[in-house]
């Protein structure tokens, strides 16, 4: 049973499949209407309950499951707006924010928005953007951190205020046009035009430089930030990692071997980083004192092939994205937890653990909150 609601016209929608039938349910203030098509098998009869949950989904409803088992949604939300890429998102306590490209209006100026999202999925704000493409966003303590268009920008929610940190720190741009965002255990680690900088309640402080190589004419850039904010990982050359002291910008250490070059980074745990190889997107694990590949009870051949992945450290739990579809894994045992594939999705998703649910944002348009 699929149950969709509308929250402006308090509409409600149900859809399942009976066999070969496509059951729907229509809820309108006191009025019930039920229907029911036939299929030539139950297969198809599925697939035209996805296309009319989609159908819905874009008039405005909202798919909501609280009784979701594991590899299932709880949550579908129409975001909609046009493709760039840029899939972020981020949670602050109770609220979700969505970025949402509006392409160009009004005079070819950007009209890119931030949706604030309540979690019964209600679009309760829509904010303005002060730049177009959030490639990334994260959240300390209350504040936002926004990647938009590779300048940081801090949004304040209570005051309603983009802080422009380029602004705020003198910044000119130059040729380092690469930049990131981390964050965890209320500090973020942030870097644009070649400046690496620390926020950690609500003060910014420097913390060193930068220069990325290119490969095949894309700088190489990706950080991660320790599970307790003490160390950053960053990768700015082919075959060469950099541990700092995330406190004061010293390098603790430097790893070289052969992984060439990386475009995302996670740490494991204190002595473990998880690692993708750029455009080849192989993941395997580095030791970080013998700068080693090792192995894990989780890859069962030599790497994983993974366009996505996320970490929930509190829970143990590892999800690895293969275009549409999940592996979650429990990292103490190596077990996978549940494997299934992903609703609306065409080849690419962002994703990120919420309060231990697995958040996703797609590129055809939906945000989904998932069981795991």
């Amino acid at each position: 049973m699929r149950e969709l609601v509308n929250f402006d016209s308090g509409d409600r929608l149900r859809l399942s499949v009976e066999g070969n039938a496509l059951v729907s349910v229509s809820l309108k203030g006191a009025k019930t209407k039920q229907s029911k098509k036939e299929f030539a098998s139950e297969t198809e009869a599925k697939k035209a309950c996805v296309k009319k949950e989609w159908e819905s989904l874009k008039k405005g409803f909202i798919l909501q499951d609280s009784e979701a088992k594991a590899g299932k949604a709880c949550l579908h939300v129409y975001i909609g707006g046009g493709y760039t890429g840029a899939l972020s998102f981020t949670s602050v306590k109770d609220e979700i924010y969505v970025y949402k490209s509006g392409g160009q209006k009004d005079g070819d100026k950007p009209s890119d928005i931030l949706l604030r999202l309540d979690r019964s999925g209600a679009i309760k704000e829509q904010i303005a953007l002060p730049k177009p493409l959030a490639w990334h966003a994260e959240h300390v303590g209350e504040n936002l951190l926004l990647d938009l268009d590779h300048e940081i920008y801090i949004f304040e929610p209570k005051e309603a205020k983009f802080r422009e940190i380029s602004v705020e720190q003198n910044l000119k741009r130059n040729s380092e046009i690469a930049s990131f965002i981390c964050a965890s255990n209320g500090v973020a680690i942030f870097g644009m035009f070649g400046q690496i900088f620390a926020f950690k309640n609500g003060e910014i402080s420097k913390l060193g430089e930068y220069k990325c190589s290119e490969k095949s004419h894309v700088p190489i850039l990706c950080a991660a930030l320790s599970a307790d904010a003490s160390m950053l990982a960053l990768c700015t050359k082919e075959n060469e990692l950099q541990i700092l002291n995330a406190k004061n910008g010293e390098i603790l250490s430097e790893l070289r071997a052969e992984f060439g070059a990386l475009d995302k980074i996670c740490f494991l745990d204190e002595s473990t980083l998880l690692l993708r190889q750029h455009l080849e997107n192989k993941l395997f694990c580095l030791d970080i004192k013998s700068a080693k590949v090792t192995k894990q009870l989780w890859i069962k051949d030599e790497y994983l092939r993974a366009s996505e992945f996320c970490l929930d450290s509190t829970a143990g739990k590892l999800v690895v994205i293969d275009q549409s579809r999940v592996y979650a894994t429990n990292l103490q045992s190596g077990d996978v937890m549940a494997e299934f594939t992903l609703d609306h999705v065409v080849k690419s998703c962002k994703a990120k653990f919420i309060d231990g649910k697995l958040a996703v944002r797609t590129d055809y348009g939906c945000f989904s909150l998932y069981e795991i």
